[in-house]
């Protein structure tokens, strides 16, 4: 892994980025509008490495590893192509095109906040400093 000593840290970090957004009025309400259980899978970079993303039925719950239940969507790339993507530097579009990032569902929902991730770019950078991982900020 390139931003990553362990498989632990993109999880703490992007857990982190979750609960910042979910925080945030407009974030957050997006969120809830994707209305589905999203397995965000970076087991590529190590076994531990993924979390999960549940808006179903108008909240917000998030944790570590692979959900419980069946995911509407699974998100499969590596820790590194998730950092640069929450980091503004990676277009999930054009990633999921160049096949960076493998989709299994639907991902309408989740692209429709598309347009906002310079919003949760400044938050993640804002996570990572939180986190004392300014190194890991990409310029």
């Amino acid at each position: 892994m390139e931003f990553w000593k362990d498989e632990a840290e993109p999880v703490k970090a992007f857990l982190a980025l979750f609960e910042a957004s979910a925080n945030d009025p407009e974030l957050g309400e997006g969120l809830k509008k994707v209305n589905q259980l999203i397995w965000f899978d970076y087991t590529e970079s190590g076994p531990n490495c993924s979390f999960w993303v549940d808006s179903r039925g108008g909240e917000l719950k998030y944790g570590a590893g692979k959900p419980s239940d069946q995911p509407d969507l699974v998100m499969s790339l590596s820790a590194d192509d998730a950092h640069r993507s929450w980091s503004d530097k990676l277009n999930p579009v054009m990633a999921i095109t160049r096949k960076k990032i493998r989709v299994k569902g639907s991902a309408t929902g989740l692209l429709k906040l598309a347009p906002k991730l310079k919003k949760v770019a400044a938050i993640y950078m804002k996570v990572l400093k939180e986190l004392g991982w300014e190194d890991k900020i990409i310029k």
